[in-house]
């Protein structure tokens, strides 16, 4: 198995250049993906019509997270929505 080894380096150097410990979900994705770990599909939204469409395109049931380099516990920020199973339930929960 073939890993992108330079990929991980340049993601890694971003981090830490800008001060951080800890790496975003998405760039922890890129991490999984240059070393063939399979994930789940993910994509990043920055309106909720762009995440209904990403959600449409990926199949429901669906996790929201709010995507910060700054917000390490999603959870107890009350960043996290689970269990979306429609995109009529993102009016009740926005």
């Amino acid at each position: 198995m073939a890993h992108n080894k330079d990929a991980v380096r340049k993601i890694l150097a971003a981090v830490k250049e800008e001060g951080r410990n800890a790496l975003t979900a998405p760039e922890g994705k890129l991490v999984c993906d240059a070393y063939g770990i399979s994930v789940p599909d993910e994509g990043v939204a920055r309106t909720p019509t762009g995440a209904v469409e990403l959600a449409d395109k990926m199949g429901y049931p669906v996790v929201l997270k709010i995507v910060s380099p700054d917000i390490l516990h999603k959870t107890e920020a009350g960043g996290v929505l689970v269990g979306m199973k429609s995109a009529r339930m993102w009016s009740a929960a926005t």
